[in-house]
């Protein structure tokens, strides 16, 4: 069984956690990330990505000039392979090897998947864009079967995109044991997995304050007769997250809308709170009906607005909680293509602003939601 991993005195991480770590500035993080990563007493159990890898690579190889005039050089698939990775010395008869080449082969087919290296392959390491590269660093750490991957900004250089699957990669990696610390300068592009936040100060760690709550459900109780739609249900939603609700129909995920707003009664008989400010008799309900945007089903029915219309109307707004029930509704695939646009476009305006997406379609989700409450 895995141990947990001493940082410093005072911290020391499990495995499977992600880490979020803020710093100051490149600089700290890349000495920060690079003394975890070389202790003699973790030797063997930590790996490091880093930025000042791909520079001691690109410095090695005569960048940028070498790219354009070489004929090749080491490629991907041979600095990913048995010998490279565990670094084998041929000359070195008789030594232990960590691992098997048949488990190696299988565990790196399955990176390789991971972080989409096949199609990249047999390029040469000098012909690797920015953001290929950091996959490749990545890739090549986790190779090592790490206790603790350490990413120093692993996110820089990647597109949107990229950016967003790295932080599925990254979780199916904490998933599978490894414990994991992303040392970050851009707090949108963490996953939600994170499990601790931490800030560098002075070369050590602590915590990190938590944004401030938007919503609060807490111990949420409702039945209907034998059906049991939630039982001590609790869901905090933050300062700029942005939150998929998913599950089939009838299992309360309107519910949970009309809560937030204070259209069902319920929410004045249960802990539920708004910007921190709880539902019970008395309270000011425009107050805080004015910093939410909502856009539904129901809302567009009952305002004879088309869906369009009516998510217009809601972005026209600057809440500090845009709810989105079913938003794409009645609109056709490349309309609701281009509504998914305008809404990732109010977000990236806003980053503040926390928003709660309802959809039954996966390809219909706008860019930037990256956190899932799944209701059974």
């Amino acid at each position: 069984m895995k141990e947990d991993i001493e940082i410093d005195s005072s911290h020391a991480i499990a495995p499977g956690e992600i880490w979020a770590v803020g710093t100051p500035s490149a600089a700290s993080a890349r000495d920060w990330c690079a003394g975890i990563a070389g202790r003699d007493a973790l030797a063997g159990r930590v790996a490091l990505a880093s930025f000042s890898q791909q520079a001691a690579t690109m410095q090695a190889t005569g960048w940028p000039q070498a790219r354009y005039y070489s004929d090749g050089g080491i490629a991907v698939r041979e600095a990913l392979s048995y010998d490279s990775v565990w670094e084998v010395n041929p000359f070195e008869v008789g030594a232990k090897r960590p691992e098997t080449r048949a488990s190696f082969k299988i565990r790196m087919g399955a990176l390789m998947r991971l972080f989409a290296m096949d199609g990249l392959k047999e390029s040469p390491l000098i012909a690797l864009s920015n953001g290929e590269m950091r996959r490749f660093l990545i890739a090549r750490a986790a190779a090592r079967r790490p206790d603790l991957l350490i990413l120093d900004d692993p996110s820089a250089g990647l597109d949107p995109g990229w950016r967003e699957k790295l932080k599925g990669a990254v979780e199916a990696l904490a998933r599978r044991g490894m414990a994991v610390i992303w040392a970050w300068r851009h707090e949108d592009e963490l996953p939600a997995g994170v499990t601790r936040r931490f800030v560098l100060r002075g070369g050590r760690l602590a915590l990190a304050p938590s944004p401030p709550a938007v919503l609060e459900i807490n111990n949420l109780n409702i039945s209907f007769g034998r059906r049991v739609l939630f039982r001590n249900f609790c869901w905090t939603v933050r300062r700029g997250e942005r939150w998929i609700l998913r599950g089939g129909n009838g299992t309360g995920k309107t519910t949970l809308f009309a809560l937030a707003t204070g259209d069902s009664p319920l929410a004045y008989a249960a802990d539920v709170r708004v910007f921190g400010q709880r539902r019970e008799a008395g309270a000011e309900l425009a107050k805080t009906r004015r910093r939410i945007a909502l856009a539904s089903p129901e809302l567009q029915a009952a305002s004879g607005l088309s869906a369009d219309e009516l998510l217009d109307r809601a972005l026209s707004r600057k809440c500090d909680l845009l709810l989105l029930d079913e938003p794409f509704m009645n609109m056709t695939p490349r309309a609701a293509r281009e509504a998914a646009g305008r809404i990732s476009g109010y977000l990236d305006a806003r980053p503040g602003a926390s928003a709660i997406l309802i959809s039954h379609r996966r390809d219909e989700t706008p860019r930037g939601f990256d956190r899932v409450m799944e209701l059974k």
